[in-house]
Formats: C-alpha cells, sequence, structure tokens
C-alpha cells in the first residue's frame, strides 16, 4: 500500500473512532435524560406527598346542612389534615327511593353471583360479547393485535339512600402517589360491587381541577376537562371546563365530583361523536365509565380491552351503549390498567395483567 494509501486508511479509521465516540456520548445523553425523566415522574407521582386523611362518613355528617368546616382535631388526624375542610350543604331528594324503587328492593337480602337485592340496594350484573368488526389500526397500529372483539360486564343499581354510593382514596389518604389494591379497598369499605375511579392526581388536567369525595371538598384547582358532579339529591351534572364554581357546588350540595372524562352523551341522552379530551384515550382500550338515569338509579360499565378476547372500545362504542341503556348522563373515568370490578369479594371482569393498585375507587354498600 503507498503511504497515501496509509494515510487515508488512519484518517478513516479516526473519523470511525470519532463517529463511535459522538454516537456512544449520544447514547449517554439521552439515558441520562430519561434517567431525570423517570426521577422526576417517581418524585413527583409515584412517592406519596401532600396526605390529607380522608374525612369518614361520622365526621362528614356532624357537617350536615351546614356547607362549613369539617373540624379536624381526631388524635389520629391531626398531622395531616388541614385546620378543616369544606363541606357541601346536603340537600336531599324529596322524593323517597325506597318506594320509588319498592320493586327493585327486598325485604331480606338476597345474593347471587352475578345479583344482589336488600331493604337498601339493587345490583344486577349483565355480560356482553360481540364482534364489532372493526380493528383498531390508532396508536402506530399497536392495538391491531387485539383483533375487533369486545366483551364488558354491567352493574344496573338501585340505591335507597345516596349513602350507599361511596367512595374513597387508597390508604385512606387524599395526595399524590397514594395506593392501594381496589380488592383490599372494598375489602375494608364492606362494599359490595367496587371498581376503580378517576386517578384523581393524574397530572394530564393542568392543575387536577375540583375535588369532592363524600361531601367533602378536598381539592379547587384548574382543569382543562370535563367534571363529573354527583349530588346529594342524587341528580348528576357535568360541567365544561369554564363552567366550574365551587361556591355553586357547595351550594347545590354536590357529594362526589371526579375529574378524568369525557362525557359520552349531550344533553338529550344521545351518543357524542366528539370528545373532550386528548388522542391517546380516543384510541381502544379498556375502560371504566359510570352511567345515570335518574336520582337513585346508576349503572357501572366496565370494558376489558388488550386481549384477543376483547380489544376495549372507542368512546364512540361505548357511548353508544350508554344511549341504548337509556341513560342521560354518562362518563369515563380512568381504564387501562386501572380497569377493575369486584362484586362480592370476587373480580367480576377478565382484566389482561394481575390487579393494579389504584389511587382511588367508587363503592356500593347497602351499609348506611
Amino acid at each position: 500500500m503507498s503511504i497515501k494509501g496509509y494515510h487515508n486508511a488512519y484518517l478513516y479509521g479516526r473519523k470511525g473512532k470519532g463517529m463511535k465516540k459522538r454516537i456512544l456520548w449520544i447514547a449517554v445523553d439521552l439515558t441520562m435524560a430519561a434517567l431525570v425523566v423517570l426521577a422526576v415522574w417517581i418524585v413527583n407521582y409515584k412517592i406519596p406527598q401532600g396526605g390529607i386523611k380522608a374525612v369518614t362518613f361520622p365526621q362528614m355528617e356532624a357537617g350536615e346542612d351546614s356547607g362549613g368546616d369539617i373540624a379536624s382535631g381526631q388524635e389520629n388526624q391531626s398531622e395531616m389534615q388541614p385546620d378543616s375542610l369544606i363541606a357541601t350543604n346536603v340537600v336531599m331528594d324529596a322524593q323517597d327511593w325506597h318506594e320509588k324503587f319498592a320493586d327493585k328492593f327486598t325485604d331480606t337480602v338476597v345474593a347471587t353471583d352475578t345479583s344482589y337485592t336488600s331493604p337498601d340496594l339493587s345490583i344486577q350484573l349483565s355480560y356482553s360479547h360481540y364482534d364489532t368488526g372493526i380493528l383498531d389500526r390508532s396508536g402506530e397500529g399497536k392495538h391491531i393485535k387485539y383483533g375487533t372483539e369486545v366483551s364488558y360486564v354491567l352493574a344496573d343499581i338501585y340505591v335507597g339512600d345516596i349513602t350507599c354510593f361511596r367512595t374513597a382514596f387508597a390508604q385512606d389518604t387524599y395526595g399524590v402517589g397514594y395506593s392501594e389494591k381496589l380488592s383490599d379497598m372494598s375489602s375494608k369499605m364492606k362494599s359490595l360491587l367496587a371498581v376503580n375511579g378517576d386517578s384523581y392526581s393524574n397530572n394530564r388536567h393542568q392543575d387536577n381541577g375540583t375535588i369532592i369525595r363524600n361531601g367533602v371538598v378536598y381539592r379547587n384547582e384548574r382543569t382543562d376537562m370535563e367534571t363529573c358532579v354527583l349530588n346529594w339529591d342524587g341528580t348528576m351534572d357535568i360541567y365544561s371546563p369554564d363552567q366550574i364554581d365551587i361556591q355553586q357546588l357547595i351550594e347545590k350540595g354536590a357529594y362526589q365530583s371526579w375529574i378524568f372524562g369525557p362525557s359520552l352523551l349531550d344533553e338529550n341522552g344521545k351518543a357524542k361523536e366528539s370528545f373532550l379530551t386528548w388522542s391517546y384515550i380516543r384510541q381502544s382500550h379498556p375502560r371504566t365509565a359510570i352511567g345515570y338515569y335518574e336520582p337513585g338509579h346508576y349503572c357501572l360499565l366496565l370494558v376489558d380491552g388488550r386481549q384477543k378476547s376483547s380489544r376495549g372500545m372507542f368512546l364512540n362504542e361505548m357511548a353508544k351503549v350508554f344511549e341504548d341503556l337509556g341513560c342521560k348522563a354518562a362518563y369515563n373515568l380512568d381504564g387501562g390498567h386501572c380497569s377493575f370490578m369486584t362484586f362480592g369479594g370476587r373480580t367480576a371482569n377478565h382484566p389482561y395483567k394481575p390487579e393494579h393498585e389504584v389511587s382511588d375507587g367508587i363503592f356500593i354498600s347497602a351499609e348506611q
């Protein structure tokens, strides 16, 4: 080889080594950036922080009809609660739901694998499975492998009293990073039926919106999502981001609120065609949602997904289910791995992974 050839080979070798070093440094930089993002996510959303001990029903009832403060000086809560939390006005429906739905309740408890009736409560589970004939090609095609079939379980619920319909935070604590298995929460709540809630600390909603649970206001912040409110009188309202007024909610008697969405039906109970949410939620997923018929009559829907037997639902598919049911309002809660239902102490749906810890849940109980 000539001297010129050796020189060119030498230069080529140096360039190759330089390129390898640059690639290595880029890989190191990307890895460090990913680790920083992961660390920030863990610190901000996985490590428990900002904990406020949840107000229990006896404490809450002490503030009935006042719309005022709830003292937090209990021995085991004084370190975790602020000086006071605001209770909403307890504005009950004038109609007696026990009489209104007398044909739904029974004098004694009657329970099967898919039903429960008592003097205060009626729950009926039904299972559906069908082929949509539609592949989900969104999300860069990652859903195609799940096929076109869908299965779901629907819980039809009548309550004699609104306090049969309760919510709870994981570890009985409002805050970021608190989680617990829904089945364990249900056992502590002695509930007959339970589903996951809205993952109220989800960072997709600006400052995470307004959170009211069991008649107590825990948070009143901005949101860019719709808020679903169940009132003490059993009615349900869904508010756009610019409609939320905490004082009005307190005076009207908001009992529960959820911030995830979107809403699924229009003001006439018809399935919406457009939804206020982000692109990921528009893909097919396992889903949890709540439906409203009238005061005292509700339903909870759990859609299985990410498996051959059920790919999950699009929002418009789920909206059509609620329209066909005759609901006046319906609202999407958190889904994916969080979607989970228990009934009578057993898993009622077919999740695609083992039970996931969640931050909150909805619980139907016969104990008032």
